[in-house]
């Protein structure tokens, strides 16, 4: 999953959404690598950990 956080400006209008400052908002990947090099935003990924029940892991 991907994150933005408007951290100039009051208001920033992109890809159909509208970021608010302080305000973090998900993205895509693409939008992701778009903002990243824009010095208004800051961004990041969160990785996904998939958790193993405790039944699946009895089983292993």
């Amino acid at each position: 999953m991907y994150y933005a956080t408007l951290i100039k400006c009051s208001s920033y209008y992109a890809f159909g959404k509208r970021f608010l400052l302080q305000k973090e908002r998900e993205i895509t990947k693409g939008e992701y690598q778009y903002l990243r090099n824009n010095e208004w935003f800051q961004v990041r990924e969160e990785e996904i950990i998939h958790l193993l029940s405790q039944d699946t892991e009895e089983h292993l």
